[in-house]
């Protein structure tokens, strides 16, 4: 009996990892500041407002790892993102935490 409500504990938290990629990013987030706006969409595209002025990207998603490349460029910015609850936590392009919170 101990062994089968291991397995399926295993089998939950493995589904819940697996939740927070694509799926659990789609939504739009605003930072704690106010000034920045994510919205990611199911399809893989999405918007990045910097108060008022939007730029469109495409990403992809690998377990805990965001790729985004932002239109009119070439290189993705690759980080690495974590969601609990109603928060997001981006690594920014100096490796420091940015918290957005979900809309």
């Amino acid at each position: 009996m101990k062994k089968i409500l291991v397995v399926v504990v295993l089998c939950f938290a493995v589904l819940l990892l697996v939740g927070c990629g694509k799926k659990g990013l789609t939504g739009s987030w605003k930072s704690e500041s106010g000034n920045y706006t994510y919205t990611f969409k199911e399809d893989g595209t999405g918007t990045y407002d910097v108060s008022g002025t939007k730029m469109e990207f495409t990403y992809t998603t690998e377990g805990s790892k965001l790729s985004i490349t932002y239109k009119g460029t070439t290189a993705p910015f690759e980080t690495t993102f974590e969601i609990n609850g109603n928060k997001l936590n981006v690594k920014d392009s100096f490796g420091n935490d940015t918290i957005y919170v979900r809309k």
